[in-house]
């Protein structure tokens, strides 16, 4: 695997992740403790988990090519612990990637019952229900990337291993 692959797919796992830890973790209740009207820090929020979603578009992308390449290389080396990697890489590609269209999904209709102009929310039961969706999505989105990177990074390992020991014999 191409050393600056790795490098790319730990740097956008960074801005991803580390973006949407902070974000949530910090920011959200910041903005709540300072700003006095929570629609203040509402609308912040929608600017915010636009950039967030589109990041992790980025990175479900480069995700499922690390998993593509794992597999190759069990495929290649006849290394099933490897191809079970591959294939938990796959998996969890596939789950990050609905999360963040269901997240794109809910999003807009979280939008649909926010009036910017008026100040507003229109219907106040749908957006309860659409951000408690929205929350958990976040969550499953949080949990698979985590699963991914640390999974990565067991492949990567035994990969490079694999080679070490073909390069000494």
């Amino acid at each position: 695997m191409i050393p600056g692959f790795r490098i790319l797919l730990i740097l956008g796992f960074s801005l991803f992740w580390g973006g949407l830890t902070f974000y949530t973790g910090f920011v959200v209740r910041i903005s709540h403790d300072v700003l006095e009207d929570p629609m203040d820090g509402g609308l912040i929020t929608q600017r915010v988990t636009n950039l967030l979603q589109y990041l992790g578009g980025v990175t479900v992308v480069l995700m499922f090519l690390n998993g593509w390449q794992v597999r190759k290389q069990a495929l290649l080396n006849q290394d099933f612990l490897l191809k079970r990697y591959a294939t938990s890489l796959t998996t969890i590609s596939l789950i990050l990637a609905a999360s963040v269209c269901g997240l794109i999904v809910v999003h807009h209709q979280l939008d649909s019952v926010i009036d910017i102009s008026n100040y507003e929310i229109t219907d106040r039961e749908q957006f309860v229900k659409s951000h408690r969706r929205y929350n958990q999505l976040t969550t499953v989105e949080w949990l698979s990337s985590i699963a991914s990177i640390s999974i990565s990074l067991l492949a990567w390992r035994r990969m490079d291993l694999r080679k070490s020991k073909i390069e000494l014999a």
